[in-house]
């Protein structure tokens, strides 16, 4: 194992920033040691952190005024710097969005959902459609249409919404565009490529077998339409044919500028550019998926994609306007009432900084933070794959690398001088103030937890009702009769300990386990898979899983908390103020406290 200093990437600004936060909940009577109030019949749930959502789709009035719909159902506005968030639907993703301006804004999706903007709320509109809408377009408030799945197209002419029951074709259709002289494209599954012209429908298939999944163009005469393996149409007087181009990533959107080449975007961050009929491909925001291009028939291109991203092309950049902090947080973890540290993927490591975050992490590329636990705000350790582990120590960071290179699911200690943590195939490690040793596990089954009440009293749990105890001296596995994977485990001072896991398994015991311990199982009330589990001052248990699921409990009973958000619940950590604290999915995190 080999150990190497690094600094953060704001390593003057890092200490100080700690130093302000403490000093001013000094100020409000916070920082120390002294008791913090429990939570109060007044507390309730607000985001520190919102989710950042995929966007599907984006239209705009203006490069500086524009709208994207994404999965699970919200809508964004961005204005003049602003963001707007609206929640309309968070059972159904959002595929498309256009409008005529700022007070007539169009937004569809599945199931057939379709929602107008009159600039001050949105309303469902019933398209005749009930399958899901995959598209709309139109040249004006009077002439809108909609397709989707199997076939279905919808139009609006001003009076009201005619669903069409002549479309000759039952594929599933991704795009649409029109001229706004009567002529208008239809593109979907297997190559489908129908056209609308004078009330009669052309099947213009045939130049590709693939999925298309974008149509746009400057005329009749030049249309291009993207899809599936990198395919690229194009359509001239001649009709279709398809170009040649270097790569096999799915592309979803292509546009261009007035008086300049397409472009088009898709899979894992590509960019196609296409130059005298060649198209050549980048790699652009550092890989994530690009899903919709917009222009503003000047000179500005607003692209969108995956976990929030926004970019604004103004000639010769892109300028990031959105990008989500991470789609996926698995740890949290405070040291007292101010300080929020939050890890996860895309290697972030984000501390609470006024309303605002900061990402900390030192600059290791490609790795993934699971997990978090500390002694003080000055005193953390981090663990993620490849076997990293990191200490940040008084403004410094400290980072490991196992040898085996093991992913690392959980840390916990008793001092700095003691810490266990746990990963992949059994892995074991713990830190003696010094140095980090493997211990024996007695098992190849991989870990996810670990916590314990002193060095001789631990606990680690894993895959397949995989439950390890620590006296001490040895790792001992212990039979618990289920084979659902256990995920969570966390040690009341009294002595009772409890295990959380999948299906929303629960497991209890108290005192130190021996030959033919008893562990017993409390309702839970639900069957979500239950990732993580943490304890309150007031002696009250928390576990959190699958779809916003949060529990509580006391009493010897678990009661279902909500709090008003679906996302997985991946971190979860009583404060010491007697705040519960909740991260999860598309970078959100949520605070419970007075």
């Amino acid at each position: 194992m080999s150990s190497t200093r690094l600094l953060p990437r704001l390593p003057w600004l890092l200490p100080l920033l700690l130093a302000m936060a403490c000093a001013q909940v000094a100020l409000l009577g916070g920082c120390g040691d002294d008791d913090a109030p429990l939570v109060t019949a007044d507390s309730a749930w607000e985001y520190l952190a919102n989710p950042e959502y995929t966007n599907r789709a984006v239209w705009g009035v203006s490069a500086a005024h524009f709208f994207t719909v994404t999965e699970l159902g919200t809508i964004r506005r961005y204005w003049d710097g602003d963001w707007t968030t609206w929640q309309v639907d968070s059972r159904s993703n959002l595929f498309g969005v256009w409008g005529t301006s700022a007070e007539n804004v169009y937004a569809v999706g599945e199931d057939g959902i379709c929602l107008h903007f009159d600039g001050s709320v949105w309303t469902s509109v019933w398209t005749g459609i009930s399958q899901d809408l995959n598209a709309i377009w139109g040249s004006g408030a009077n002439d809108i249409w909609v397709t989707g799945a199997e076939g279905t197209i919808s139009h609006f002419d001003g009076n009201g919404w005619n669903l069409r029951d002549d479309v000759p074709t039952t594929e599933t259709l991704h795009g649409v565009w029109g001229d706004g002289q009567g002529h208008v494209w239809f593109v979907g599954r297997s190559g489908t490529v129908l056209q609308r012209a004078d009330d009669a429908w052309i099947d213009e298939s045939g130049a590709t077998g693939n999925a298309l999944n974008s149509v746009w163009g400057r005329g009749p005469d030049e249309i291009f339409a993207v899809g599936a393996r990198g395919t690229v149409l194009r359509r001239d007087a001649e009709g279709w044919s398809r170009e040649v181009t270097d790569t096999e990533a799915n592309l979803w959107s292509v546009r261009a500028l007035p008086g300049r080449e397409a472009v088009a975007a898709g899979a894992v961050g590509t960019f196609l550019r296409r130059d005298q009929g060649v198209w050549t491909t980048d790699v652009i925001a550092e890989g994530s998926y690009l899903y919709s291009l917009w222009d503003d028939g000047d000179g500005a291109m607003l692209l969108a994609g995956y976990n929030g991203l926004v970019m604004r092309l103004d000639t010769p950049a892109w300028q990031v306007l959105s990008a989500g902090r991470t789609h996926w947080l698995k740890g949290i973890w405070t040291a007292d009432c101010d300080q929020v540290v939050a890890v996860g993927a895309r290697g972030a490591l984000l501390l609470s900084h006024g309303v605002g975050w900061l990402d900390i992490g030192p600059d290791l590329e490609g790795v993934e933070y699971t997990d978090v636990w500390g002694i003080s705000r000055e005193d953390f350790f981090v663990v993620g794959s490849d076997g990293v582990i990191l200490r940040y120590r008084s403004g410094d960071w400290m980072v490991w690398r196992l040898q085996s290179e093991a992913n690392l699911e959980g840390v916990w200690g008793i001092s700095g001088n003691e810490v266990f943590a746990v990963g992949d195939d059994g892995l074991i490690v713990r830190f003696d103030g010094d140095s980090w040793e493997t211990m024996p596990s007695g098992t190849e089954s991989s870990l996810s937890d670990v916590h314990g009440r002193d060095g001789n009293d631990v606990y680690a749990v894993g895959l397949s009702g995989t439950l390890l105890h620590f006296d001490g001296v040895v790792w001992q596995l212990l039979d618990v009769n289920t084979e659902d994977d256990l995920n969570g485990v966390w040690c009341l001072p009294d002595g009772e300990t409890v295990v959380v896991g999948g299906s929303g398994t629960t497991l209890h015991h108290h005192g130190l386990p021996g030959p033919g311990t008893l562990w017993t199982g409390h309702a839970s009330n639900t069957f979500d898979s239950l990732y993580v589990i943490t304890g309150a001052r007031d002696g009250s248990v928390w576990a959190g899983g699958d779809a916003g699921t949060l529990l509580r409990f006391s009493g010897g009973q678990w009661e279902m908390i909500e709090t008003g958000d679906i996302n997985r619940i991946n971190g979860l950590h009583a404060g010491p103020c007697g705040d519960i604290y909740v991260a999860g999915f598309w970078g959100t995190i949520l605070r419970y406290g007075p």
